[in-house]
Parts: structure tokens; sequence; C-alpha cells
């Protein structure tokens, strides 16, 4: 049985390891594996196009120590943030008027 407590990080935690290679596994709705991807930025690549074709991946699993659970509710947070980063420094969304 998985301790759920142990297993799970803050949004925070998860935006900071997008990038660190680790296997990861996609799993649906009855437990059944949807994929393995190399990195939880391919997870979340993995869920938003598998969700565009109709299927629901309702969490990731890093088997390897320290095992991490993702589940859809973060999921879903860590796809917005991949889209839309929000640590970008805010002088690349300014617009700058342009003097004659």
């Amino acid at each position: 049985m998985i301790n759920r407590t142990s297993t799970r990080r803050d949004d925070e935690q998860l935006v900071f390891i997008l990038y660190e290679t680790a296997s990861w596994t996609l799993k649906g709705r009855l437990g059944e594996l949807m994929g393995e991807v190399a990195s939880l930025r391919c997870a979340v690549e993995q869920a938003a196009r598998l969700g565009a074709l109709g299927h629901r991946v309702v969490a990731f699993v890093r088997g390897s120590p320290p095992e991490i659970v993702v589940f859809s509710a973060q999921i879903q947070r860590l796809l917005i943030e991949c889209e839309a980063p929000l640590d970008w420094p805010p002088a690349l969304y300014a617009i700058t008027s342009m003097k004659a």
C-alpha cells in the first residue's frame, strides 16, 4: 500500500523537478498503464495529448526513490504552469511605446 502523505509533493516542488530526468508512469482511471516518459514535463505533455483524444490520466507515478505520486488536480495545475510559466520576468510581457 502506498503511503500517500509521504509520496505527495506541493506544486512548487513539482515545478522545480519538471525537467529532472526520471521514469514517470501515467495511470488511467482503473490503474491501467497509459504510458511511460522520461520527465515530469513529458508526462504533463503526454497527459494533454491523451486528454485531447478523450482519455483521462488520473495520476503520474515516479517509482524511483523517493516515490512521487501526482494526482488529477495537480496535473491540471502543472498543465497550466507549463503553458504559461508564472515566474517569467514581467519585462517580457511589458508593452513599450515607440517614440517617433
